[in-house]
């Protein structure tokens, strides 16, 4: 009976229906609260007001941060913690924050639009970062980001990456059991309020400069998002992927099999030689 009038309901008011599922789509506390604002340990606490709902930035180690860490969706930069640990015993500065609608950043939804800029923002901040690592959905927008305005950044660890924003929202209104056309009502509504088409919020269609590299860590049983993503975008840019089974969507940021992937991307903007990026195929 649901799935029926939901059915009868998009027909009739199509523009409402795809408000209605989009800001379902887009809320990114579910049952949840915001957490206590409290400065993480070891952290020095940044002001972002020049940042579209972004209350702050954190930031590890006394130098110009160099790895900055974006969290997955309706998730917050305490999920990052690994990475932080990692880039500061390599002697980097680190910097993370809680994406618009996340952590203690202001409002209870996000679109990956607002995400990209706000990554945009913090990397003309901080022109000294030169590593980005990126979990899940934050890839799309940290891609996004870097292939737009910063030439400084030459290395890119994507964490269970997401390839294609339209996938996802394909795969949610399945999850749902909502009729299969009220993927493009999302997909319109998020185009009104991104100014973007949702088809543009692809990794394949961003044009990252050449000498960037890019490493991808994936589980091929990830349940979250599968693996198939992660193979799009080593056909696209010519990643270098490594598997990594067991670990699951979450479990990879405190793996050993991160840590080993990043300080290596390290090491290699020490020598300041990086490998050139296999041609995509």
């Amino acid at each position: 009976m649901l799935a029926a009038a939901t059915a009868r309901g998009y027909r009739v008011v199509p523009r409402l229906a795809g408000r209605v599922h989009a800001s379902t789509f887009v809320d990114t506390r579910g049952l949840g609260r915001a957490p206590s604002d409290m400065c993480p340990l070891g952290a020095r606490r940044i002001e972002m007001t020049d940042v579209y709902r972004v209350a702050a930035a954190y930031q590890w180690g006394d130098r110009e941060p160099g790895v900055l860490a974006t969290h997955g969706w309706g998730t917050d930069s305490t999920t990052m913690s690994a990475v932080v640990d990692v880039a500061v015993a390599h002697g980097e500065s680190a910097i993370c924050f809680d994406a618009p609608g996340h952590g203690v950043s202001p409002g209870w939804q996000s679109t990956i639009g607002e995400y990209a800029d706000a990554i945009a923002a913090v990397l003309q901040r901080f022109p000294s970062i030169h590593t980005v690592v990126a979990h899940s959905l934050s890839a799309i927008a940290a891609v996004d980001a870097v292939a737009k305005t910063s030439p400084a950044v030459r290395a890119l660890l994507l964490l269970a990456p997401v390839c294609s924003l339209r996938t996802v929202i394909e795969s949610w209104v399945a999850q749902q059991r909502l009729p299969s056309g009220v993927t493009e009502l999302i997909a319109n509504e998020l185009n009104r309020r991104d100014g973007i088409p949702v088809p543009d919020w692809d990794i394949r269609a961003m044009e990252l400069a050449p000498a960037v590299q890019v490493c991808i860590l994936h589980d091929p049983q990830d349940n979250s998002v599968p693996v198939s993503h992660a193979h799009q975008i080593v056909a696209a840019v010519g990643a270098e992927l490594i598997e990594t089974p067991g670990l699951g969507h979450q479990g990879i940021l405190g793996s050993a099999q991160m840590r080993t992937a990043l300080t290596s991307l390290l090491a290699r903007q020490d020598l300041c030689q990086p490998p050139p990026r296999k041609a995509a195929r």
